[in-house]
């Protein structure tokens, strides 16, 4: 069975390169076809704010070039693409790749605070014949305006199969579509940690905090204080132009194999990261979350499963949180149910499909 799946995978962000790969070799390690349409829309280099995107790339072009350089030599390594790139959604319409099964992958595609959910490509609207599903799509934020729902519902009311990462988006799409819209892991979470482990390396001998915050605040400040007051730990800040903390070193260049083997060495790491999240779970870390502004909810949906939702730092007073001991072996146990279903939907949908097209 051929699939070609459409993500954001060429986003020089980690959390939607790793996704993008960990969907697709799950699939081929279950003997799919599957390969990622190589769909890079203009909007998709520089971002929601255009002009502050531009000015970015301007001002810290050397940065700028050699994270492009780290995260296409990943994307080429590691991704299997179409041969066709496609830059608008008229080319992907009028020269669609063909496959049996065409799938929305994961990450915010239908999160119409951004671009890509206003975008019909990943709604499949390109796909002429095959069969569409979704999976661990997400919406990224608990309050959805009705018009918004309305389109996202009349968008994917002819897809097979319909999977979020959200819990409250499996429940508000389900009573939206009157059929089921199941709750599934991310894509990062389908394969064994060792796939990661593999990928990544002690790339500083000392002890070290990780942070990975898209903005600084009070919070993060009385943060950093602390744990340098009771560990003396070097503290690295990943990623970002702008410096948001006191650090003693601050990665501008971060690339996807910088993250996880930064995460993965860390004695702790503070995030506002959903997939900072997620790699400190698989890599069994120590860690504290500060919950973002908005879409906070596919964070808030990994925590109350793990049952670490004391992990999010709302005060001072929640910061020894971080210190503690958590027991993985536990929480390894209540993802895995929760894993192992997931993939038992997803492979079943395909075997169904299978079935009824008799594609091979």
């Amino acid at each position: 069975m051929k699939i070609k799946i459409i993500t954001l995978h060429s986003i020089y962000n980690p959390g939607s390169v790793f996704q993008a790969f960990s969907l697709q070799e799950f699939l081929r390690g279950n003997h799919y076809n599957a390969s990622i349409i190589d769909y890079r829309p203009i909007y998709s280099r520089i971002g929601k704010n255009k002009i502050k995107g531009i000015l970015r790339k301007i001002l810290c072009f050397r940065n700028e070039k050699r994270l492009k350089e780290k995260y296409e030599s990943f994307i080429q390594e590691k991704m299997i693409l179409t041969n066709r790139c496609y830059q608008t959604y008229g080319d992907l319409e009028k020269r669609a790749p063909k496959a049996d099964v065409y799938l929305a992958g994961s990450d915010q595609l239908w999160n119409m605070d951004y671009d890509c959910g206003r975008d019909n490509a990943y709604y499949l609207g390109f796909v002429r014949q095959g069969a569409k599903i979704s999976y661990a799509t997400s919406i990224g934020k608990k309050e959805v305006p009705k018009t918004e729902m309305d389109a996202v519902a009349s968008k994917i009311r002819d897809f097979h199969m319909v999977s979020v990462r959200e819990k409250s988006s499996s429940e508000i799409l389900s009573r939206r579509l009157h059929r089921e819209v199941s709750w599934v892991c991310d894509p990062v979470f389908l394969l064994p940690a060792r796939v990661y482990e593999d990928m990544s390396r002690r790339i500083r001998k000392e002890k070290y905090i990780v942070i990975y915050l898209s903005a600084g605040s009070e919070l993060l400040y009385e943060i950093v204080k602390d744990i340098k007051a009771r560990t003396g730990y070097r503290v690295i800040l990943m990623g970002g132009n702008v410096t948001r903390c006191e650090c003693e070193e601050h990665i501008k260049d971060l690339g996807p194999y910088d993250f996880l083997s930064l995460i993965r060495h860390a004695e702790i790491v503070i995030s506002s990261s959903f997939h900072a999240t997620a790699f400190s779970h698989i890599f069994h870390r120590k860690f504290g979350v500060i919950l973002p502004e908005k879409n906070g909810e596919r964070i808030e949906s990994l925590l109350n499963l793990s049952a670490l939702g004391s992990h999010i730092i709302c005060k001072k007073e929640d910061i020894p949180i971080v210190y503690e001991e958590i027991d993985y072996e536990l929480v390894d146990e209540k993802l895995g149910v929760f894993i192992e279903n997931s993939k038992r939907k997803l492979i079943h949908t395909l075997e169904e499909l299978q079935k009824s097209q008799g594609a091979v």
